[in-house]
């Protein structure tokens, strides 16, 4: 999966947990563009949510 600089930001902040208002403030961006971003990552992903979307990243990383 190809991924833009801040969606690797964004995915970053979300595997800690955070929300897309606390990574909207982290990330010094709105939280529509947060939401935005993490709806591409959902996207480009093939899931539909972000605890899948955690999984399947903790998957690829144990693969490696």
């Amino acid at each position: 999966m190809r991924v833009t600089r801040r969606e690797r930001d964004v995915l970053a902040l979300l595997l800690r947990g955070n929300t897309n208002k606390q990574i909207a403030e982290a990330l010094n961006i709105s939280g529509y563009t947060a939401r935005d971003h993490v709806s591409s990552l959902l996207k480009k992903s093939g899931v539909k949510t972000r605890a899948a979307l955690m999984a399947q990243f903790m998957a690829k990383q144990k693969a490696r």
